[in-house]
C-alpha cells in the first residue's frame, strides 16, 4: 500500500545502512574478495547466508578473518576504489539545512565507515555499527554490537525510535536489512531489499542512487 499523508517533518528521522547503500560497494565483501580469502569464498559465503544455512553474524565474522593484511593497507585500498554514493552529501546537506536527523545503521565496522564519514567532517551523524580488531597472525577479529544472529540488530534502534513517537524512514539494499525495513515507517529499497520486500508485502520505494532519494524524501513531505 503506498502512503499517501504528507510526512511530519517535526517528528522524521532517518536511518540508512552504509554498505552498498551509502558506499558504491560494500567495504566487507571488497575486502574479503581483494585482501582476504577471494570473490569464491565470498560467493559461497553469500550462498550460504540466502539458504539460510549461515547467519549474518558468522558470515561477516568468517570473511574478517579471512583479512591478515595490516589495516592501513586496507584503508589504502578503500580510499582508492570505494566511493560514497553520488548524491550522498547533497542529500546530507540537505537533511542537516532542515534539522532532521541522520543515523548511520550498519553490520559493518566503524573503522571503515569513519574512513569515509569522519566524524571532523559528520559530527552530527550518529553511527551504529560492529567493532574491529585487525590481527594479522589469526585474522581480522569482529567485536559485535549483539548477540543476535545478525551481529547487530538494526531493527532494535527503529522500534525504540517508533516508541518515542519518531516517525522512520529507513533507506538500505541488503540481508542485513531486512529486519529493519520489516518495522520502519517507511523504506527506500534498492537490489535485493527491493525484492525482500515486494515478496513480502513491504511497501518501499524504490530508488538508484542519494539523488533519487532526496527527490523522494521531498515529495513525501512537500
Amino acid at each position: 500500500m503506498a502512503h499517501d499523508t504528507k510526512i511530519d517533518k517535526t517528528r522524521l528521522h532517518v536511518y540508512s545502512d552504509f554498505d552498498g547503500t551509502i558506499t558504491t560497494r560494500d567495504t566487507i565483501v571488497y575486502l574479503a574478495s581483494t585482501i582476504g580469502g577471494g570473490e569464491q569464498m565470498v560467493s559461497a559465503i553469500g550462498r550460504l547466508i540466502r539458504e539460510g544455512k549461515l547467519s549474518l553474524r558468522d558470515a561477516i565474522a568468517a570473511e574478517m578473518r579471512s583479512i591478515r593484511a595490516p589495516m592501513v593497507e586496507a584503508e589504502k585500498l578503500l580510499r582508492e576504489n570505494v566511493t560514497l554514493d553520488d548524491g550522498f552529501l547533497e542529500f546530507v546537506a540537505y537533511l542537516k539545512e532542515s534539522e532532521i536527523p541522520l543515523t548511520i545503521l550498519s553490520a559493518g565496522f566503524h573503522q571503515l565507515i569513519k574512513l569515509f564519514l569522519p566524524a571532523e567532517d559528520f559530527p552530527h551523524l550518529k553511527i551504529f555499527a560492529n567493532n574491529l580488531q585487525p590481527n594479522e597472525r589469526i585474522g581480522w577479529q569482529c567485536e559485535f554490537n549483539d548477540k543476535t544472529e545478525f551481529g547487530h540488530d538494526k531493527s532494535k534502534v527503529l522500534k525504540d525510535a517508533r516508541a518515542r513517537g519518531e516517525y522512520v524512514v529507513f533507506i538500505g539494499d541488503g540481508f542485513s536489512d531486512r529486519a529493519p525495513a520489516s518495522v520502519a515507517d517507511e523504506v527506500l529499497a534498492k537490489h535485493r531489499l527491493v525484492e525482500y520486500c515486494e515478496a513480502n508485502g513491504i511497501f518501499c520505494h524504490e530508488y538508484q542512487n542519494f539523488h533519487d532519494v532526496l527527490r523522494i524524501l521531498k515529495e513525501r513531505m512537500e
